[in-house]
Formats: structure tokens, sequence, C-alpha cells
């Protein structure tokens, strides 16, 4: 009896850094802009759907292309989440945000294509690819949103483009009012997360769960909730209401 309750022990002192192997959060890399809705929208519905599958996640603030290095590499898990794929890492198909690539101005400016970007010097977040590959149009790579805002209200920069929520959010937070939200989008479309390919299983299984929180609206839901929050917690802002008080912008 008391050898078969020893090898029973010793069994569960074996099996016990396995078990915390599988309890250790999962770590995944974002953009640097850690008061970025989007990011929050993003980070919030992994939250939950991870959770539902029995494990815990932690978020690192990265410069993008490192984040992207790190996930490939397997330093980290994954990307929480990009706007588009890369080869070398699994994308969960559901998206779990819808982004919108706003316009902002420092002046009226009538801007309805890429080709009307042609003759102004336009800052962007780094790692925005859908931006970058533009490689006709006079294009200056920053760090934050916070950082675009700053150059654009200075003048040193003309236009900056990113996520249409992010910025309003950013100016509003920053105090800035001096910017002109154009009405037209340049492009817009999913957001999705992606996982270091020893991920496969977990990829499948996240995927189910983001498809029912979809289905169900939950992630709709996710995304009005923290828009809320984030407009509420700002002083002031550049509303939407700009766009249709002043004619000249997205003229």
């Amino acid at each position: 009896m008391r050898a078969t309750s020893l090898a029973y022990w010793l069994s569960l002192l074996i099996l016990l850094p396995f078990a915390s192997v599988a309890e250790e959060p999962l770590r995944f890399g974002t953009f640097q802009n850690t008061q970025s809705p989007v990011l929050h929208v993003c980070e919030r519905v992994l939250r939950e759907a991870y959770a539902s599958l029995g494990r815990s996640i932690e978020v690192e603030h990265l410069p993008a292309e490192r984040s992207l290095f790190w996930a490939i590499s397997g330093r980290l898990d994954g990307d929480l989440c990009r706007g588009q794929s890369n080869s070398e890492l699994l994308l969960v198909p559901t998206p779990v945000y819808y982004w919108q690539m706003g316009v902002f101005s420092n002046r009226p400016l009538s801007i309805q294509s890429w080709e009307d970007l042609k003759p102004y010097k336009i800052a962007y977040e780094r790692g925005m690819s859908l931006i970058s590959e533009h490689q006709e149009l006079d294009l200056v790579p920053v760090n934050s949103i916070e950082s675009g805002i700053n150059l654009l209200s200075t003048k040193r920069i003309d236009v900056l483009l990113d996520d249409y929520n992010s910025v309003l959010y950013a100016a509003r937070k920053m105090q800035v009012d001096n910017l002109f939200a154009h009405q037209q989008r340049l492009a817009q479309g999913p957001t999705y997360h992606l996982l270091n390919k020893k991920h496969a299983a977990l990829a499948a299984q996240l995927d189910l769960v983001l498809t029912q929180m979809a289905r169900d609206g939950r992630i709709a839901q996710i995304e009005k909730e923290v828009m809320a929050e984030f407009m509420l917690d700002a002083d002031q802002s550049i509303s939407p209401e700009q766009e249709t008080t002043n004619p000249e912008v997205g003229a």
C-alpha cells in the first residue's frame, strides 16, 4: 500500500511542470498605441474567446515589425490583430474588428482617392502595409497615432491616415481640435487575429468560438461598449458633426 501511494504522489510531481505550462497565458504582441480603441476591442473580444477555451492571454505593445517578428519566431504566441495576413503566421478566419481608414488634415483638402494624396506629406503608423505599399506617395512612418496627430497639428505633415475611430479618440484625449476629419474612407476591411504555426489546433478551436460570438452579435456588442467607454473618457472631441458643419471637408 505504501509503495502504491508513493508511486501515486511521484506521478503527480512529475506531471506538475506540464500542468503549469498548460496554464501559462498566451502572449500576443500588438501596436505600441496602448490607447487605441481598436486594440482594446480586439483584446476584449479575444480575452472572452480564449476564456471560453480555458486560456488566458497577455498583450505586449511593441513596434509593429517587432511584434510580427516575435510572433513568427515563437517568442510570442501570435499577433493580437492585423488588417492583413502574413504567410508565416496562421490567420484565424473570423474577423475580430472591421476597420475604416480615416483621412485627417490640418486644413480643408479635396481627397477622394489615393491619387488625390500625391501632392501631400502623409503620416501613418508603422506596420500598416496597405499604406506603405503606396510608394508613389510622400509617406512619413510614425510609431503612434499621437505622434501623427502632433505632426499634423504643428503642420509638419499635411495628412494623417489611420483607423477613423482611433484618431477621433486620440485627438479628443490630446485636446487637439484643429483637425479636419474627412468623410471619405480610403479603405475599410476586416482585422484578424494571427497565431504562430505551432498553434494550428488552437486556431481551429478559437475560430469556432469567434464564429459563434459574431453570429450572436457579441463581437459587435463589445465594439459598441468599448467605443462608448473611450469617448466618455475623453474631454474634447473632433466629432463626426464637424464633417457636416464644414462643407469643405471631404469636398
